[in-house]
């Protein structure tokens, strides 16, 4: 018998939440329902669709400012590499008290592998060239005030990006709250439903719903393999699906096709299909099928025509 789990995905789910709302407002007065009227599943499904929308833009919010974080580090580099450039000639290429002095962490002069390091040294090569302007070079781009203006630019992005992961962990939150509140109420609902509507009824499908008489659509195959046989012969074999009583096998041969067309049923879980043009392309899936009908397609598989 049909049952109505509620869909993993947001997508569905919020669109199975507009179903049953268009049936709470056809239905509700007639079938007397008291507990999850249309007055108490619509904004729910609001707040959980608003959120969702609401996470996205905080997600959107947080690339754009992971991208100026990313290019304030990139600027941060080059002032890094310069800087290193112009100092080699006071200090050499080894590593020395002159070079830690300056910031250079870990015991080497290249560019440090790590942000928190350079965001550091920028702070240090400020310091440094303040200290010692003789070392800094306008031509070159090396000099306090730039280091500090490649420490600030790193500084701001970094706080701004700080934000934005805060802010996106709060509307996550948010919409995980709104979700679990839609999801008690469409449950609440289907639950009532199933106090006063019979098994058959066909009001069911008015929320979107399976009817409880009706017979499962079969699971979709899985492990689909397809391997060469005769000349212009190709046979597909895959696993019993749960609650199938035949297959279909879908095809579509590369070049020749536009869309995938069915072109056998079967009632075993392996296929032989003949009369293909040798060396073409196809591809291949198949569905389930019983009484109450057909499962989504199984994933297709490619395989060229022996």
């Amino acid at each position: 018998m049909a049952n109505n789990p509620l869909p993993a995905k947001r997508g569905p789910l919020h669109a199975l939440g507009e179903d049953m709302c268009d049936g709470l407002h056809e239905f509700e007065v007639e079938l007397e329902i008291k507990q999850t009227t249309e007055a108490v599943l619509r904004p729910a499904l609001t707040a959980a669709i608003n959120s969702e929308t609401a996470y996205g833009e905080c997600q959107l919010l947080k690339k754009a400012a992971n991208a100026v974080l990313t290019a304030a580090d990139k600027a941060g580099k080059t002032f890094i590499v310069n800087a290193r450039k112009r100092l080699s000639g006071f200090f050499g290429e080894s590593y020395s008290t002159e070079w830690a002095t300056a910031g250079w962490p870990d015991n080497s002069t290249g560019l440090p592998t790590t942000q928190d390091d350079r965001f550091a040294l920028l702070s240090s090569l400020k310091a440094y060239f303040t200290n010692h302007a003789a070392h800094a070079s306008v031509d070159l781009g090396v000099t306090a005030a730039l280091a500090d203006a490649a420490h600030i630019a790193i500084s701001n992005a970094r706080a701004t990006l700080g934000l934005k992961i805060t802010e996106c962990g709060q509307a996550k939150a948010a919409r995980d709250t709104a979700d679990a509140n839609l999801r008690k109420r469409m449950n609440g609902l289907i639950d009532e439903l199933t106090i006063v509507l019979p098994p058959d009824d066909p009001r069911w499908h008015g929320f979107g719903l399976s009817r409880p008489a009706d017979e499962e659509t079969p699971e979709a195959p899985t492990v689909l393999i397809v391997t060469p046989g005769t000349p212009g012969t190709l046979l597909p074999d895959w696993n019993d699906a749960l609650r199938a009583d035949s297959y279909r096998v879908w095809l579509w041969i590369v070049g020749t096709d536009t869309e995938f067309h069915p072109v056998l049923t079967v009632f075993d879980s392996d296929a032989t299909l003949p009369d293909l043009p040798s060396g073409a392309t196809v591809k291949i899936r198949i569905t389930s099928k019983n009484a109450a009908g057909e499962s989504v397609p199984s994933l297709t598989v490619e395989a060229i025509v022996p």
